[in-house]
């Protein structure tokens, strides 16, 4: 009977642990699931600083030297990440956790920025969106940052952020890669020519998809030359947990240099 129960046990608790990642499936989707029991802090990893209102983290790449430049990465958080604690945008659904992974940082050195959004306010704000681009530049004063491979890419919140960012500075940013966002589609005219790949899930119903739907079809209208979309038929709100794991998606985004 003992020799039994010592199966039994263990197969139950694997049956009710399936059961359990099932249904979280089922009412969040893959996205879901790797958030709740795959999620990476990152936060140890990246220097903390402030620049005005906005708390941030920094990673420096293996073998930094100050006479070589490198590219540069921003991200912007979700609105579940906002405050001044200056940890949250890194523990978890973050670019972070698959860009500074192991083989990543061998892969594409670059400097990764991940500055935090006040609590109550928005990416989109013009004094938020100038204060960001005024820590952009002083990241640039500080380090050697390759100004022809700035890289923005954001979530959620972030992601409106991201569209945001890319009307109010279109000849900034190399390339952008907006997730389960949205912004204002007239002003697709601006950035046509930096390249974009957008990302959101079918099913979501924080963030309609029809969000990123019509800023690519601006794009298109707009002769983008560059512009991508994948949309994820059974994905949920958390669309960036795949999107972030995309085989291409690093190499696509570190080829692109502004002329």
């Amino acid at each position: 009977m003992r020799k039994k129960l010592l199966i039994i046990i263990p197969l139950c608790l694997v049956l009710l642990c399936a059961g359990a990642v099932g249904i979280y499936y089922a009412i969040e989707g893959y996205g879901g699931v790797v958030s709740l029991f795959a999620a990476v802090d990152r936060t140890d990893m990246m220097e903390a600083g402030q620049y005005g209102t906005l708390p941030y983290r920094v990673r420096l790449p293996d073998g930094y030297t100050p006479e070589r430049e490198f590219p540069l990465v921003l991200y912007l958080h979700g609105s579940g990440e906002r405050g001044d604690d200056n940890r949250a945008q890194t523990k978890k659904n973050s670019v972070m956790q698959t860009l500074l992974n192991k083989e990543n940082l061998v892969k594409y050195s670059c400097i990764a920025l991940a500055p935090q959004c006040p609590a109550g306010r928005w990416w989109d704000e013009p004094e938020i969106t100038t204060a960001l681009m005024g820590l952009l530049e002083q990241v640039k004063a500080d380090y050697p940052v390759d100004a022809a491979r700035i890289y923005i890419t954001g979530l959620s919140m972030g992601g409106f952020g991201t569209w945001d960012m890319l009307a109010a500075y279109p000849e900034y940013f190399a390339a952008a890669v907006p997730v389960c966002g949205g912004g204002d589609p007239e002003t697709a005219p601006l950035f046509r020519d930096v390249p974009i790949w957008a990302f959101h899930g079918a099913r979501d119903t924080v963030v309609l998809p029809e969000g990123s739907r019509d800023m690519v079809k601006a794009m298109e209208d707009a002769g983008a030359k560059d512009v991508r979309y994948t949309e994820y038929p059974e994905e949920k709100h958390q669309s960036w947990e795949k999107a972030y794991r995309e085989a291409d998606l690093f190499p696509w985004m570190f080829a692109q240099v502004k002329e």
